[in-house]
């Protein structure tokens, strides 16, 4: 993630904020998680999956962020 230095953590933290509404494919170290992101916060973002439940992920935990566009194409 860009969260090296504060100025990569707030550039990341705003491409968060673009995101708010659209669907998005976010990869982890864990898995992949797809849904539409719900709230952007301080520390962790709230995305609503397509299975219409919710996943709470911390920002630091994040390794990429695909958007989609609006015919769900990457």
């Amino acid at each position: 993630m860009a969260n090296n230095s504060n100025t990569g953590y707030l550039e990341f933290q705003a491409k968060l904020l673009q995101s708010l509404n659209s669907k998005v494919e976010i990869i982890t170290n864990f898995s992949s998680i797809t849904g539409e992101v719900i709230q952007v916060l301080t520390d962790y973002i709230v995305v609503k999956e397509f299975n219409d439940e919710f996943t709470i992920i911390p920002l630091y935990r994040i390794d990429s962020l695909i958007f989609f566009d609006k015919e769900g194409d990457l």
